[in-house]
């Protein structure tokens, strides 16, 4: 007999640019609630959310951040079109964190609907 494979969970939350802008407008200075951008040091250069957290998902030491993060605090992520932030809650999700959302489509989805962004 073969054994019976369920499907895999999934294991990232999405949300929406719209939603994800009114929680962002909302949470204030919270200090329980980032935003990281997954991308590259210059793309976050070019243009970002903001108070948005830069944290490249390429560099080889990004799991060792994720290690001094706090686990308990909400994440907001995005990258350039969602790739890249997927990877990254995945391995939020791996490493603890409890509430990790994904903003779908990245920042390219983010200023289609004319959201604001920033650049440095």
């Amino acid at each position: 007999m073969l054994p019976i494979f369920k499907r895999e969970k999934k294991v990232v939350n999405e949300i929406e640019p719209d939603e994800a802008f009114i929680i962002i407008e909302k949470k204030g200075n919270n200090p329980n609630f980032i935003i990281l951008d997954v991308r590259t040091p210059n793309e976050y250069k070019e243009e970002h959310l903001e108070s948005a957290h830069l944290l490249n998902v390429k560099s080889h030491s990004f799991e060792d951040e994720l290690d001094r993060m706090d686990k308990n605090k909400k994440y907001f992520i995005y990258c350039r079109r969602g790739k890249r932030s997927i990877i990254a809650c995945n391995l939020m999700k791996k490493h603890g964190f409890n509430e990790v959302y994904n903003i779908t489509g990245g920042i390219t989805k983010w200023k289609s609907k004319k959201l604001p962004v920033t650049s440095e």
